[in-house]
Parts: structure tokens; sequence; C-alpha cells
């Protein structure tokens, strides 16, 4: 617990420094937001020290349990069916996809219910796709060659606000709760495969998962085009409340799927251990949320309005991208693991270092989104995506996984809270708000594969 609340607090402080510098030198805020910040600080340090011991004990466990069960079944049809059914029930109790899917029923005017489950199907669906990937050793850059043709025709079809609403779901799906226990099922699954091959297909189950949201967000919106009137309605809301709600609605459906499961089928000899587990990712995900949402987001929203149209919030945006990527939980998830799987020749250090140069400069595009409007998201995005699959095809095969993995991870309850509230505050609209989390979840793709051309031409 002491090395996980030192970890954190290096990772938390200096978020707090670049915001209080900011307050006292560009735009100040009422002297009680900065207390309800501090505070709020402190219980993310907190939280999500007891949320990563948590996350540690069980839900990383469960994921491998899981993973081994999915590949042992004895037929294809079943593993696409187990594949769907446990990638949607994970993605339904994700609470950075709640939080955006209340920004995007502001927007668009659909029930933010429905909006859920729309974009968990298409997770669901993508999760399936991604073990059969892995169990029948399908190309990963072919795949994702594949998915993105299919997701640029579907782009032509939608609208910018489509654009954005899809890639911000991508991001918004794979959070604190999503992340670890697709990273796990992935390692477990390819694992057991037993090829030469498995160390290379530990990763990239969650990049292959978050397109799903891309392609399901896409058609919803050239279905269910929705309401052209933005109406927003941020009202003030009992923080501890909203924290242990979504806290549950994050921990209750896995922990039932894994009971029933564990008494069926899994057996395992660890029951209480991961249990215990569970009850610390629980009270760890509250503190955690009720810092982000009594503190962060109000400070986030009403900064992001001060600085409306100001010319230096480009330059906001790459200072705050730079650090904030650091208080993500599965930023350390993604990491450890890495380092664990390569043996440490991959340092967790270095891929940390890569997202937060990725985050910052996703952040920094953002903000010049919003101050010109002439930059529609599908300018950088088809771009983006074009260059990381044609590099896809020119690192090694493991990069090829972290890197989409990487994607997925950088955005996670930080972005979706804190970055996303600056971004809706400095826009004009709730609409010109969004893409930040498409943005963030796009370019560590990059910058990820540019550390592997070095390591490729380092083995040279």
């Amino acid at each position: 617990m002491k090395e996980k609340f030192l970890e954190t607090s290096r990772s938390v402080l200096p978020i707090v420094i670049v915001v209080l510098i900011m307050n006292f030198s560009l735009s100040p805020v009422p002297f009680s937001m900065i207390i309800s910040f501090l505070l709020g600080s402190v219980a993310i340090i907190v939280g999500l020290a007891v949320f990563l011991m948590g996350i540690d004990l069980s839900i990383s466990k469960i994921g491998s349990l899981v993973g081994n069960f999915t590949a042992n079944l004895d037929s294809i049809a079943k593993i696409l069916l187990c594949g769907t059914f446990l990638g949607f029930i994970i993605s339904v109790a994700e609470p950075d996809l709640l939080i955006l899917a209340n920004e995007i029923k502001d927007a668009i005017g659909l029930n933010v219910q429905l909006i859920v489950m729309i974009i968990s199907l298409g997770v669901g669906i993508m999760v399936s796709i991604g073990l059969l990937r892995i169990i029948k050793e399908i190309s990963m850059p072919k795949l994702f060659l594949s998915i993105y043709i299919i997701i640029f025709i579907l782009m032509a079809l939608s609208d910018d606000l489509g654009h954005a609403i899809a890639f911000d779901s991508s991001g918004a799906t794979t959070g604190a709760m999503t992340t670890p226990f697709i990273i796990s099922m992935c390692i477990a699954t390819s694992a057991l495969k037993g090829s030469d091959e498995s160390e290379d297909n530990s990763f990239g189950l969650v990049g292959v998962a978050s397109t799903g949201p891309i392609l399901a967000a896409l058609v919803m919106r050239i279905v269910l085009k929705g309401s052209e009137d933005v109406h927003v309605s941020h009202e003030t809301i009992n923080f501890i409340i909203k924290s242990i709600t979504d806290a549950t609605f994050a921990i209750v459906p896995i922990t039932i799927v894994f009971i029933i499961m564990n008494k069926l089928y899994l057996k395992s000899s660890q029951t209480k251990k991961i249990l215990i587990g569970i009850i610390y990712t629980y009270i760890g995900l509250i503190i955690f949320l009720a810092g982000v949402y009594g503190g962060f987001m109000q400070l986030a929203r009403t900064m992001g309005d001060m600085l409306s149209g100001s010319k230096i919030l480009p330059v906001v945006g790459f200072i705050l991208g730079l650090v904030v990527v650091l208080a993500e939980p599965a930023v350390y998830v993604l990491s450890k693991q890495v380092e664990d799987v390569t043996g440490g020749s991959i340092p967790a250090k270095r891929i940390m270092i890569s997202l937060s140069i990725g985050v910052a400069f996703a952040v920094m595009l953002s903000m010049m989104r919003i101050l010109n409007e002439n930059l529609k998201l599908f300018m950088i995005i088809v771009p983006g995506f074009l260059l990381a699959i044609i590099l896809s095809f020119r690192i090694p095969k493991l990069f090829v996984g972290i890197a989409f993995d990487s994607g997925g991870v950088a955005s996670g309850p930080m972005t979706a809270t804190f970055i996303l509230a600056l971004c809706q505050g400095a826009s004009n609209t709730p609409a010109d708000g969004f893409g930040v989390i498409s943005l963030v979840a796009m370019i560590p793709v990059i910058t990820v594969m540019i550390l592997g051309l070095l390591y490729k031409e380092a083995i040279k």
C-alpha cells in the first residue's frame, strides 16, 4: 500500500502544481473551488492507490481465469458468444462511458442508457473478434486495416459531431475497469495457445475492442441521428452519492459474473483473495471518483470557460496533457504488464513517457480545434490512423498490440472528466468540445509505434 501511495502521489502532484500555477498566473477561480480541488486531489491519490492494489488482487486475475476458460471452449461460436457477453457486461459497467453518455445526451438528445447499450454492444462484438484473432493467429496489422476501412466508409456517411462522438466513445470504453480485465484476458488466451508468437499476441485486444464503439456510435449517429438542438444541463450533483452509484455499477456486474462462473466452471483456489481484492477495488474507485467529481470537473470547466478564445489555450492543453495521463489508473496497468511480459526489455517508464508526450500533443490539437472551427476532426483522425496502420506493418509485432492498447488506456477517467470538462468549458458549444478523447486515444498509438521503430533500429 505504501508503494502504491508513493506511486500515485508522484503522478497526481504534477497536475496539482500545474493547475495551481495556471490559477494564480492566468485565470484565478474562487478560493472555495481551489480548496475543493485540493481535497479532490488527496482523494484521488488515496483512492487510486487502493484501487490499483485491488486491481492486482482481483480484476486482473478474473480476466486471466476468464481468458483461460474462453480459449478452452470447444467451438468458435461459443468463443464468440462468450467474448461478446463479457465485453458487453464490462463496458456497460465502465464509469467513463456513463460520463460521456451524459455529455452525448446533452448534445443530441438520445437516452443515456440507449447510448451505453449500443456502444457496449460494439465493444462486446469486437472483443470476440479480438479473441478469435488470437486463436486463429490472424495478422494484427491486416485486421486493423480491414476495420479502419469500414470505419472510414461510415465516417463518410456521418458528420463532424458523429465523428467526435464515435472516437470519443472509443476512448471512454477502455477505462479503469475495462482495460485491466481485457489485457489479462488477452495475455491468458495468448499464453494458452502456446505458440511461438504468444508474447506478440499478449497485447492488442484492448485496441481491437476500442474500435467497436467507433463502429457502433457511427451507425447510431447515421440511423438514430438525434436532435440537432443542443441542450446542456450541468446540474449540481451530490458527488458522494454519484461516486458510490457509478462504482457500484462498475463493480457489481463483473462480480456477479465471476461468482457464477467460478461456481460453475472456473473453480479458482484464490476465490477469497479475489473477493477481498474486489472490495479494495470498489472502495478505491469510490474515493477516486469522489475526488474527480468533487474537485476536478468543476474546476476544469470553470478554467476552460475563463480561457475560452485565448490564444494560449493550445499551450495550456499541451502542459496539462503532458502530466494528466500519469494519473490514469490503466496506464500503470498496461505499462507494468508490458514490462512483465517482455522480461523488462521494455521498461514501464518508457511506455509512460511515450504516452505522456502523445497525450500532450493530443490535448493541444483539441484546443486548436476549439479555436479554429475550420479544423475538422476528420482532418486529424483519418491521416493519423492511416499513419498508424502504415507503421504497424513496419514495427515489431509486439509493438503493434502495445501501441493500439496504449490509445485505449491513455483515455481513462482523468481524460473523460478533467480534460473533457476543460474543453467543454472552453468551447462555444458542447458539440465543439467533443473530440478530445478521440485524439487522446489516437496520438499515443503513433508515439508508441515510433518507440517501436526506435527499438527495431536499435536491434539492427
